[in-house]
């Protein structure tokens, strides 16, 4: 009888165990960052539909983060409390000082077009395109937990990306608002480069923010 089964995978991937372990760390963070804003956000924001919305990013959010922290274990990572402490552990950690900058300068802001551009045009994307990039670089055998966690996650960020790029249109329609959104995720975008990113490969910070 013919193989009906062709398994594409090979076996090696870009990423050590240690390595694999440091880049969920920080994307626990980030996801427990994103949550806080949508859930924190709503109580200021006048406009019911992007209430609604941020809610049910907060909700999702909290899964993604609950999701990685179950997974560091497995990656030998300890220190875990509760019931199970070999089964799930918070360590949410940033990148470095220059990226808990750059998240302050987001979660801060009070205007809500603004507060829109920063987390669904700056943060978002660029959190899809890393855990896209780690799906395609990790060992798709030994790491296919990892796989199949980022994959459902990315199932919620990308719809949540597309729920941002809709709202923000809405709230941007006047000239004048819409300059002062897109000064604004450059400003962001700025500190994000300045961190190095997510995983914080940083370069010396540029001087117009030391």
């Amino acid at each position: 009888m013919p193989d009906l089964i062709i398994d594409r995978r090979t076996v090696g991937g870009a990423f050590s165990v240690d390595e694999n372990a440091r880049r969920l760390r920080h994307y626990a963070y980030v996801e427990h960052q994103m949550m806080r804003c949508e859930g924190g956000w709503p109580a200021t924001v006048a406009d019911i539909k992007v209430k609604l919305g941020l809610h049910t990013h907060a909700y999702q959010d909290a899964l993604h983060v609950d999701a990685l922290c179950r997974r560091l274990p497995e990656l030998r990572v300890r220190g875990g409390s509760g019931p199970y402490p070999n089964r799930t552990v918070f360590a949410a950690d940033p990148p470095n000082e220059a990226f808990v900058k750059f998240i302050e300068a987001l979660q801060d802001q009070e205007d809500t077009l603004l507060r829109i551009a920063g987390l669904y045009r700056v943060l978002k994307p660029h959190v899809i395109a890393n855990y896209r990039y780690h799906m395609a670089a990790t060992d798709q055998i030994s790491d296919a937990p990892t796989v199949r966690l980022l994959r459902f996650t990315l199932l919620d960020e990308e719809e949540q990306f597309w729920w941002g790029q809709g709202t923000f249109e809405e709230l941007a329609s006047d000239p004048a608002r819409r300059r002062e959104a897109l000064e604004w995720q450059t400003d962001l975008e700025y500190l994000l480069a300045a961190a190095g990113g997510v995983v914080g490969n940083a370069q010396e910070p540029p001087s117009r923010y030391t």
